[in-house]
């Protein structure tokens, strides 16, 4: 134990300490100055060039304060070093800084160690604070000490294990390492780590602080390097989050060319951006460009005198909601519209940054909108008082809409019969569109004349812009089979899935093939006609308008039938389809030997149909099961994954739908190491991966 004297000060001349010792000038208090002319990456060292591995946690630790380099005092210019080697005192020095603990360290203490534990003057106060704190246990360092005299313990290097047990200790995650020490390493050498660090590795690994000296192993007893110091210490910071002089979080709130605005409890900082600000993504070990920042998202700054010095972006969602409504009216004089959302008139405040845009994103006065148009309204959701920040129109300015039964049409015009007695006729605008619900690639060919009532929307040119169908009555049937082809393939005469209620329909120049999705010529849909027997039929009075070809069917598994070997589902849109099974195969995750009393009620299925006849020929299980990311490879699209009952493996992305936490469609670039992801099955094999939501960054 210490020996405390009021009167001993033992910190005397020693006024400031980079991360190791060495030639030149070592300054910590003092930042390095950047001269621009040697500044070719994202730090101020010339040994730590764009591109380095550790460039992102070296320049995020230095502007925090947390490490330093080494200054050349003939030309000002700064080395860091990085794979220099790092002493365990030092080791300890960067933890305490990185804890906040630093300033904890007494200053009027003599304090007196074991015999054998050495330690430099200069850190012995915060060894004893490491103690203290329950950074290093004392009497397993003493030990330690004890065992190896040949060098002292505080200059003795860290090694890649004792400074892992180090930082774990450091953001409070003991209890982890305990229950992990007894866990399977997801390392080969793992049998060389010692005991006593076992849990922590583990810890380590899960929480994502250390991904190994390589894919597959971890090296315990290899010494700590600075660059792989400061790489654990910037990933921990996920984990234990600590406030450092300058740095700032919250949520960009205004994004120029020159500054960022950062809104935090209902405050507002502003800093100014120029070439020396450097920027990083969370999801990232490279620097992204100015650009790249998203404003209204997650952000961090560490900055100086008002200036930006680092700036990572922490999350990839906009903190705005998005409203809509019909427009009503606007008063200039208090800035503010009003907008009727569930028929009730909403009053908006609006201020000179609202943006308003038509529908093709062209700038537009907000007294160019028409009474009753269509809106869309973003406001931000991280204020209390939510603020206006975008006002957009459906309707391009100056447009209106008139609405009746087609009566003539070609490829330059159409006439509709208005009120049922005012013929009025309207040329086509080349870029014309057409909305005919339950029609996928609609155009002017598929509307029917003295059928489709419409909605024409006109633009201040006269011309049609928009077309909408208002009453076209369209039926569906799942699962229907060919019966019979008749008059050159103009009549077909199908039944639905359980061989009755025949009807005939007939195909018209109208008539859309689809098969998978696409749509087909006339000639390849005539073939198809005459192979497949299993078709979707949507269709108006007699007319067929889609005559969809299929092999398969998905949906709820609602009955098995072992005795009539039938199988029952409920597709998506609520159809029911009964399809015949013989010899069916039953494709399932995890158990080739799957069969028919594997289906459960309620689960989904898919049913692969053969084409020539109704019948199923292989049943696919669907599955969700959820993956925890050990590593990504970027380059080959791979992820690493594992359960908690599961080894890891590789899993290829590369034929796989990849969406986001919200179901809109990813990319490979949103997943990171450590990340949660569920991953659908069909049968044996992922259709999808989905992220999973988590709770960090806001």
């Amino acid at each position: 134990m210490p020996i405390e004297l009021s009167w001993k000060k033992i910190m005397t001349g020693a006024l400031a300490l980079t991360l190791v010792t060495g030639s030149g000038s070592a300054v910590l208090s003092t930042p390095v100055a950047v001269h621009a002319a040697a500044i070719t990456a994202s730090t101020p060292f010339l040994d730590v060039n764009a591109g380095h591995w550790a460039e992102k946690h070296i320049a995020k630790l230095y502007f925090q304060g947390i490490i330093d380099g080494y200054k050349n005092t003939a030309d000002g210019t700064a080395t860091f070093k990085p794979e220099k080697s790092v002493s365990q005192q030092e080791a300890v020095l960067m933890a305490l800084r990185f804890a906040g603990l630093i300033d904890k360290a007494p200053t009027n203490s003599l304090i007196i160690f074991d015999q054998s534990f050495v330690v430099s003057e200069f850190f012995k106060s915060y060894i004893e604070l490491a103690f203290t704190e329950g950074l290093l246990d004392r009497e397993e360092e003493y030990g330690l000490a004890k065992a190896d005299t040949e060098i002292a313990w505080g200059s003795k290097p860290a090694s890649r294990e004792w400074v892992t047990k180090l930082i774990v200790k450091a953001i409070k995650q003991q209890a982890v390492a305990s229950q992990l020490q007894n866990a399977g390493s997801p390392f080969q050498d793992a049998s060389s780590i010692n005991n006593r660090y076992k849990g922590y590795v583990n810890a380590a690994f899960q929480l994502g602080l250390v991904k190994g000296m390589t894919e597959t192993t971890f090296e315990p007893a290899k010494t700590i390097t600075r660059a792989s110091l400061a790489t654990l210490f910037s990933r921990a910071q996920s984990s234990y989050p600590v406030g450092y002089a300058g740095q700032q979080s919250g949520v960009v709130s205004e994004l120029t060319s020159t500054g960022l605005t950062v809104y935090d409890d209902g405050k507002e900082t502003n800093y100014s951006l120029d070439s020396n600000t450097v920027y990083f993504h969370y999801n990232s070990e490279k620097p992204i460009t100015k650009d790249q920042l998203l404003q209204y998202g997650d952000v961090t700054v560490i900055g100086k005198d008002g200036k930006a010095l680092y700036v990572e972006v922490e999350s990839d969602t906009q903190h705005t909601k998005q409203i809509t409504g019909t427009f009503d009216r606007f008063n200039a004089t208090d800035k503010t519209f009003y907008v009727w959302i569930d028929n009730k008139a909403q009053l908006f405040s609006y201020d000179q940054s609202l943006a308003v845009e038509d529908a093709e994103g062209k700038t537009v006065a907000i007294d160019t909108i028409r009474r009753d148009a269509k809106v869309t309204i973003v406001q931000d959701n991280f204020r209390k008082e939510p603020r206006t920040l975008k006002l957009t129109t459906a309707l391009a300015p100056n447009t209106t809409t008139i609405s009746g039964m087609v009566q003539n049409l070609d490829r330059e015009s159409i006439t509709i019969l208005q009120d049922g007695k005012n013929l009025v006729s309207k040329f086509l605008d080349k870029s014309v569109t057409v909305q005919i619900e339950g029609l996928p690639k609609t155009s002017t060919s598929d509307l029917i004349a003295k059928v489709d009532v419409v909605e024409l929307t006109i633009n201040a040119s006269e011309q049609v812009v928009s077309i909408k169908v208002q009453n076209r009555q369209m039926n569906r049937i799942s699962a229907a089979q060919i019966i019979n082809v008749a008059q050159d393939n103009k009549l077909l005469t199908i039944v639905d899935s359980n061989g009755k209620n025949a009807q005939a329909l007939y195909i018209t120049d109208a008539t859309k093939y689809v098969h998978r999705g696409d749509t087909l010529t006339r000639d390849a849909g005539e073939k198809l006609m005459n192979q497949f027997k299993n078709i979707i039929v949507s269709y108006s009075h007699t007319n067929i308008i889609i005559l969809e070809f299929v092999d398969k069917y998905e949906g709820e598994l609602v009955t098995v039938n072992e005795t009539d070997q039938q199988v029952t589902i409920k597709l998506s849109n609520g159809d029911i389809v009964t399809a015949p099974y013989i010899k069916s195969s039953v494709d399932l995750k995890d158990k080739p030997s799957a069969n028919v009393s594997d289906l459960v009620k309620g689960s989904t299925i898919t049913l692969d149909m053969e084409y020539d006849r109704f019948q199923i020929y292989q049943i696919k299980i669907h599955q969700n099961v959820q993956y925890e990311i050990v590593s990504v490879d970027s380059v080959n699209k791979k992820l690493r994954v594992k359960t908690g009952t599961e080894a890891a493996f590789d899993l290829s992305t590369a034929t796989i739908d990849l969406f986001k936490a919200d179901g809109t469609k990813g990319a490979f670039s949103q997943f990171k190491a450590g990340d949660k992801i569920n991953a659908t099955y069909v049968g044996s094999m992922i259709e999808k991966l989905q992220s999973v939501t988590t709770t960090s960054n806001g």
